[in-house]
């Protein structure tokens, strides 16, 4: 059992590090017969906003080798209509569940985190910050957060924002920060098609990158640190173990081999 909110009245006691990035493994147990939830340290959730959100006008993927880029826009139908579909069965979930909120505005946070202290069902919440998130804004969406004093808040951070936002968030109050987002990117849009689709990469070539971040940052926070990027085996994950990270998530990886998180095994 590992301890990923040491400095939160409740804490957020884990039954083992790993665990799927947000997006990877959906809302709930839509895996089940793919994964062994039970050997899940959390679950952690598709993105969800306090409002519904939309789809992109023309959501896209496209793939170049091992990388996956994904532009969708995080469509969502809202926190409430998340918790009336879900929250029974996150009750019945053999692993934690750490509902990732998508920081708008600090009025819908703040709004979300209200009700989400209402609901035992999640053991924390992950705040994920948009890449043009300034400190004053990632302050205020942590504090937005937090108001409610429910639930322990990890903050996930944007790839480029580890420098700035990383020691100043941790000292505002984040019981824990992951480390980090996967990066946008672009890729030419489709087999000889003209022009560019931007959106968030998903590679195990992130890997190498995620490491000296960790390297830099693991030690020297005063809270935990989850490492997310690129990870794609046992390996990987105990490598980001001993670097300090006191858990590991694992992204898209999920969508071509579900199976992978059974098999991850970090002892």
């Amino acid at each position: 059992m590992l301890e990923l909110a040491p400095n939160h009245k409740t804490g957020l006691p884990l039954p083992g590090p790993v665990m799927p990035a947000a997006g990877a493994l959906g809302w709930g147990d839509e895996y089940r017969g793919l994964v062994d939830y039970s050997a899940l340290g959390a679950l952690v959730t598709n993105p969800v906003s306090w409002r519904p959100r939309r789809a992109t006008h023309e959501p896209r993927l496209e793939t170049r080798g091992e990388a996956l880029l994904v532009h969708a826009g995080l469509p969502n139908p809202g926190l409430p209509g998340v918790l009336r579909r879900w929250r029974e069965v996150w009750a019945r979930l053999e692993c934690p569940v750490i509902v990732h909120l998508i920081g708008t505005t600090a009025a819908d946070v703040a709004e979300a985190g209200e009700l989400l202290a209402q609901t035992p069902e999640v053991a924390g919440v992950e705040l994920g910050l948009s890449d043009e998130v300034t400190l004053p804004q990632a302050l205020a969406l942590l504090r937005a957060a937090r108001r409610a004093g429910g639930q322990p808040v990890l903050v996930r951070l944007p790839f480029g924002k580890v420098e700035t936002l990383a020691l100043p968030l941790a000292e505002a109050g984040a019981d824990a920060l992951t480390l980090t987002a996967p990066p946008r990117a672009a890729l030419p849009a489709g087999s000889g098609g003209a022009g560019l689709v931007r959106g968030r990469l998903y590679s195990a070539a992130l890997f190498p990158l995620l490491l000296p971040i960790l390297a830099r940052w693991a030690p020297q926070l005063p809270v935990p640190v989850i490492a997310g990027g690129g990870i794609a085996s046992a390996a990987d994950a105990r490598a980001c173990l001993a670097l300090g990270a006191k858990a590991v998530q694992v992204d898209a990886l999920l969508w071509r081999e579900p199976a992978l998180l059974d098999q991850m095994t970090v002892g």
